[in-house]
């Protein structure tokens, strides 16, 4: 694998900046994410294409685990397609770290059809990129083969949703469950089995699922990235979870389920979305010593309350999380909703009830749907 950086600019944009790594009397050809993400240096403008889709999946998909920075790094992950019968190599990528942290990473091309390949060479550049930014360009940075796998993982199913509901089919079909220390001590050089990849991406899952606040895992992956033994600080940083190694063995057993057995749909039922919907429209606040219902046309109001403000982010989080998998008929008005807690936060009245307007519109359409789905549903022959 191998990462370069250098200077990033607009999504798509092109640049005439000379590569003098990849001359070979052609011009090579510049194009870029987004500002301080990806630079993708290529000889066939059609080439960069796929890059580009799967740089700006990766990015996102890894935004909040990884705690990337908002507006990018200040200099990109340069990614270098080289053409397979240029290629000597021993490994189908490299990634190569130098002062004062630009990553390059170098890809085998072989005109599209490694898309998986390129997925794992841009993730390992990223991880490897957010290590360089913490610890500089030291020897001691480095990117583990189980974690690779899990954010590529992670990568994918962000990017299709239906995939995760493959991950999991795959892991019921598993003889059994691959042991805490063989996924975090897999080196590279060893089989890449499938059921370490899984594994893997059940992990990432899960230590964040138990990281207070996000803290312990962020603390954690930095240390791992930082080349410090990822078994050893594991009970070190999640202080409390376990009291042996028996514990955290059951723990693992007990996640690795818990992960798989989430949602075996990609997309939720209409009556789970409306019920999330309507739980996650519903707002119960205490005044004087008494329990009430707060309406959403007053949270513009009282948005400078802490626990408004709190509630207001999270709720906001938990709908950019969730509308990938919400049913169709309530898409619509999970966006609005989203919006109307987005204005909220700023505490403008008119815009509120322009977005309270909205979402009601868009929540009495979306039921209405759902209702008259049902009905025929319900009369047609079996």
């Amino acid at each position: 694998m191998a990462v370069v950086q250098g200077r990033l600019a607009s999504a798509n944009e092109e640049s005439d900046a000379p590569s003098a790594a990849l001359k070979t009397g052609a011009t090579p050809r510049v194009f870029y994410t987004r500002p301080g993400q990806y630079e993708i240096i290529v000889m066939d403008a059609a080439d960069a294409r796929l890059v580009l889709v799967l740089g700006h999946a990766v990015w996102g998909a890894l935004t909040q685990p990884l705690g990337l920075p908002a507006d990018g790094f200040n200099t990109p992950v340069s990614v270098r397609l080289i053409p397979a019968a240029q290629w000597s190599a021993p490994t189908d990528f490299t990634v190569t770290v130098e002062t004062p942290g630009r990553v390059t990473v170098r890809v085998r091309w072989e005109g599209g059809g490694n898309s998986n390949l390129v997925r794992r060479a841009l993730v390992h550049g990223l991880l490897m990129r957010q290590a360089a930014s913490w610890y500089g360009a030291t020897s001691s940075i480095t990117v583990p083969l189980w974690l690779e796998h899990a954010c590529a993982g992670l990568s994918r199913a962000k990017e299709r949703p239906a995939i995760m509901d493959m991950y999991r089919q795959d892991s019921l079909r598993l003889a059994s469950v691959p042991s805490l220390a063989s996924v975090l001590q897999w080196g590279r050089g060893a089989e890449e089995s499938r059921e370490r990849e899984l594994a893997a991406l059940w992990l990432l899952l899960q230590l964040q699922d138990e990281s207070i606040a996000g803290t312990q895992w962020q603390r954690w992956i930095r240390g791992v990235l930082g080349g410090a033994n990822a078994l050893d600080t594991l009970p070190r940083i999640y202080t409390g979870l376990w009291t042996s190694t028996a514990d955290m063995d059951l723990w693992w057993q007990t996640g690795f389920a818990h992960q798989v057995k989430k949602r075996m749909l990609p997309v939720m039922t209409a009556s789970e979305s409306r019920a999330w919907l309507a739980d996650r429209s519903r707002w119960l606040g205490v005044r004087q010593g008494q329990e009430l219902v707060v309406p959403l046309g007053e949270l513009h109001r009282i948005c400078r309350e802490p626990w408004v403000q709190r509630e207001l982010g999270e709720r906001s989080q938990q709908i950019r999380v969730t509308l990938p998998a919400i049913h169709p008929f309530y898409a619509n008005a999970m966006v609005s909703l989203g919006r109307l807690y987005e204005v909220a936060q700023k505490g403008k009245e008119s815009a509120a009830k322009a977005a309270l307007a909205q979402f009601e519109h868009d929540s009495i359409d979306a039921r209405e749907l759902d209702d008259t789905v049902g009905a025929i549903l319900d009369t047609a022959p079996r």
